[in-house]
């Protein structure tokens, strides 16, 4: 299933083709926002794998520290909380301030020597064995708290969070290339945590997945858009994917609204990226829910009225009725809701294929692309 309106990609393709001329000084990196199918990083781990593979492995990206759910995990890379942390979620359990970061999911201390940590992955994993930094992220606010990171066997260092109003925080460890384990220890007054993203000097693509379950539109925008903009800006993205829309079928009448302000906290952050949205997945036992099919339509609808890219996966999984097969082929389970690994992989796979078809076409009609 080709991109539709691959134009919008131009920025994007661009940093790509520097990537693969080796003129990068940076990686390229992409944000994936998703509902409860990106909650275990299934698509997504499944495009960073293929993206790193033949483009470089610059790290795994962004991880929450906390799990509002215990599904929550990511691929190639080690992450648990060690005890202590209280997690919230933008839908499930918020804070009701809005003050998430990017990822929808932070986590507060419950008490003084709380722990969660962070790690590349397993010898054995395809790509995230190494990290050259770590960039941690965090409310910053009046009276907050302290805590100690720890890196490997290393001196902790203290982070004071302490700010004279409220925003985003972020500070950088810098590391010797290679396997690392990132450790956080509250050692006094409140914390909040946002997460921390793993990444290495080298350019190469780093994806940032931010998977929050039952996430929708209306919910994406109750973001601090003052907070929202700021990380969008640190971590300086090439391409910003909503792979979104599952969970609109109540609140379709505050997608158009929601998706305009969000999307213009985006263009405002990072006026060189290249935006994308995606279908939902179908939806249905039997055969596709009607909500469904006229969520597909409006977004369709908004991705034109909103001039960016679209990748129908509604049509690449089959259309009307695939998630009936997607759960006889075990590729979904039986809530003929959610994918197992096979049945991400396989929309990773048909996406970043769509992805760079796309990008091969831009090169061959544009042979400077990369060289400006």
């Amino acid at each position: 299933m080709p991109i539709v309106r691959p134009e919008a990609l131009a920025d994007f393709y661009e940093a790509l083709a520097r990537l693969g001329h080796g003129r990068a000084t940076d990686s390229v990196r992409i944000a994936v926002f998703g509902d409860s199918n990106l909650t275990m990083d299934f698509t997504s781990g499944r495009m960073r794998r293929r993206l790193q593979q033949r483009f470089g492995d610059a790290g795994h990206g962004f991880v929450a520290l906390g799990k509002p759910w215990s599904h929550y995990r990511h691929m190639d890379v080690e992450h648990d909380v060690i005890g202590g942390w209280k997690a919230f979620a933008i839908t499930t359990s918020p804070t009701g301030d809005g003050l998430y970061g990017l990822g929808g999911i932070v986590v507060e201390n419950q008490y003084q020597g709380a722990r969660t940590f962070v790690a590349t992955a397993k010898a054995d994993a395809p790509v995230g064995q190494a990290a050259g930094r770590f960039d941690l992220f965090y409310l910053a606010r009046p009276h907050g708290g302290d805590i100690d990171v720890q890196i490997d066997q290393r001196t902790p260092e203290r982070v004071r969070t302490a700010a004279a109003e409220k925003g985003l925080g972020v500070r950088r460890f810098e590391v010797p290339d290679g396997a690392h384990r990132f450790e956080v220890t509250a050692a006094s007054g409140s914390v909040r945590l946002f997460g921390v993203a793993l990444e290495r000097a080298e350019p190469g693509i780093v994806v940032d997945s931010f998977g929050v379950g039952a996430l929708n539109t209306k919910t994406l925008g109750r973001h601090d858009p003052a907070v929202f903009g700021a990380m969008l800006a640190a971590r300086h993205y090439d391409l910003v994917v909503f792979m979104t829309g599952a969970n609109d079928i109540f609140t379709m009448d505050a997608v158009p609204p929601t998706m305009k302000r969000v999307l213009a906290v985006v263009r405002s952050a990072l006026p060189q990226a290249s935006i994308m949205m995606m279908t939902p997945a179908d939806r249905g036992m039997k055969q596709s829910m009607k909500e469904t099919l006229a969520v597909v339509d409006q977004r369709r609808v908004v991705a034109e009225s909103e001039a960016v890219a679209l990748w129908d996966q509604f049509e690449a999984m089959g259309g009307q009725g695939s998630m009936a097969t997607f759960v006889r082929a075990k590729l979904a389970f039986k809530d003929a809701v959610h994918f197992t690994e096979l049945g991400g992989a396989f929309v990773g796979d048909r996406f970043v294929s769509a992805l760079l078809a796309g990008f091969e076409t831009y090169v061959a009609s544009h042979p400077d692309a990369g060289c400006r």
